[in-house]
This record gives C-alpha cells, sequence and structure tokens, in this order.
C-alpha cells in the first residue's frame, strides 16, 4: 500500500475530493477508481509521449502500467475553479524513482464531476 500525504483541505470542496480520491486511485493501482470519473470520451494527453483517447483506451494503458507500483504519493496542491482544475505533487514508484507531477484537468461543465480532458506533465526527479 503507497504512503499517501495530501497537504491541501478538501472540506466543503467536492471537486477537490473528487481529484485528490482520482490521484489516490493511480497510487492504488485501481483501475475502475481512475476511470469512474472520467467521461466516455476522455482525451488523456501526455506531454511528451501520447495522447489518449477514450475510456476503452485508457483502461488498456492503465492496464499495461499496473506492474509499476507506488510507494509514495505527495498531493502538494490542489486548485479548481468553476470547469478546469489542478492538482501537483510527487509520486514515487516502488523502485524508489520519483516524479514530480501536474495534471491539470477539464471538467465537462462546471457543475459537472466528469473529468472530459486532462493534461499530464511529469519529470523525473533525481534520487535523493
Amino acid at each position: 500500500m503507497p504512503n499517501i500525504t495530501v497537504k491541501p483541505d478538501c472540506k466543503n470542496a467536492p471537486k477537490k475530493a473528487l481529484l485528490r480520491d482520482f490521484i489516490s486511485a493511480f497510487a492504488h493501482a485501481d483501475i475502475d477508481g481512475v476511470l469512474s470519473p472520467m467521461s466516455d470520451d476522455i482525451v488523456w494527453n501526455l506531454v511528451g509521449d501520447s495522447v489518449i483517447e477514450g475510456k476503452d483506451n485508457v483502461r488498456a494503458l492503465l492496464e499495461a502500467m499496473k506492474g509499476v507500483g507506488t510507494s509514495d504519493l505527495v498531493i502538494e496542491s490542489i486548485i479548481t475553479h468553476g470547469r478546469e482544475a489542478a492538482v501537483n505533487g510527487v509520486i514515487r514508484s516502488n523502485s524508489g524513482q520519483a516524479h514530480a507531477f501536474c495534471d491539470v484537468v477539464q471538467f465537462t461543465s462546471a457543475s459537472s464531476m466528469k473529468i472530459k480532458t486532462m493534461t499530464s506533465y511529469s519529470i523525473a526527479l533525481d534520487d535523493e
């Protein structure tokens, strides 16, 4: 089980809580938990790598990544405004490799809890 630290206060902020749980699902390799808040026509841009379109393709990618494993996740901040949001932090794999990340999401509408697009930035950090 990964060690998860969430610094932002998500009380009384449903979208922040959703994003906290969404990113935590990645760390737990909980594919259904990752897919649940995504719209069926999700577009996930992995900057510098690829663009994944549709839930079925996201599921296939997550299945392929499932063996990596996460030891630690630190969520530094979650910012939401209207139909846009961002989450940033650091995630460390079981092998010890750490990545700083930022996920910028757009919901289907300002009142929706479904993610329409996500742009993910990831930078490998030197071993500490």
